[in-house]
């Protein structure tokens, strides 16, 4: 690559994809920088058999108190050590497409910020979702990566040491900036980029096993957004599955 890519990755007992995740950022990254949340499984052994892996961790703390947006500015903290010229900010389960290599050898350096259409994979790698419907909060929901109001995050951002980026710091759980994951005040023009991020999230055992629905609702009744029962059902009513609509998935999305 013709600049310094350097990936930040926050973790927390991901040794059941970080190995896929770290084989695929190893591929065009100069670094990548993991900063883990407490984990307890195998997720620090994996990280430090590769040899351009940084392995950072967070001062230990209630994990219910999850700080999301600190600890993201953090990690950009961490990153600003490594001088990147540009930053790639994922979670672990988190994984872009192979042709994101050919658009960071032809990128354009007038742009400061790309966002990516996000792609939730279910039940496994060969199918994706795509329903959309009206949960019996009022909130509308789509799963469609291509729909005009899909999902998106902006994990690419070109990176200045100098600056100083910020967080929305009250920000528990979820989007912690308007250009999540990246800081909210990113200088510049923002454009869309040509790669798409590979959700593996929905795949995950303990979603599977309804363990991660269980933590987060536990995070936002700390937070003071409803009982724990009324977290629960309203992550259930957002994640329902009798509209569910898949699609297979594309072979050149994975690596």
């Amino acid at each position: 690559m013709k600049n310094n890519i350097v990936a930040g990755l926050t973790t927390k007992n991901e040794d059941w994809i970080i190995d896929k995740t770290l084989n695929a950022l190893n591929k065009f990254c100069d670094k990548i920088i993991v900063y883990d949340d407490g984990s307890t499984d195998a997720t620090e052994e994996i990280c430090r058999s590769y040899s351009n892996v940084f392995w950072c961790v967070r001062p230990s703390h209630d994990p219910l108190i999850r700080e999301e947006a600190r600890q993201r500015l953090e990690l950009i903290n961490i990153l600003k050590e490594h001088d990147p010229d540009y930053a790639l900010l994922l979670d672990a389960d988190e994984i872009p497409t192979p042709n994101i290599i050919p658009f960071l050898e032809n990128i354009d350096g007038d742009c400061n910020l790309w966002k990516t259409r996000m792609i939730n994979l279910w039940e496994d790698e060969n199918n994706y979702r795509i329903d959309s419907y009206r949960t019996i909060f009022g909130t509308n929901v789509n799963w469609d990566p291509f729909a005009e109001n899909a999902w998106v995050k902006f994990p690419l951002m070109k990176f200045d040491k100098d600056f100083d980026y910020q967080y929305n710091l009250t920000v528990q759980k979820g989007g912690c900036s308007k250009y999540h994951p990246a800081p909210q005040n990113i200088p510049g023009n923002t454009q869309e980029a040509d790669f798409y991020v590979i959700h593996y999230g929905k795949v995950a055992p303990d979603y599977l096993n309804g363990e991660r629905i269980k933590f987060y609702a536990a995070i936002e009744e700390r937070d003071g957004k409803g009982s724990f029962h009324d977290r629960i059902r309203w992550h259930m009513e957002h994640n329902r599955d009798h509209t569910l609509r898949l699609v297979p998935t594309e072979k050149s999305w994975f690596w």
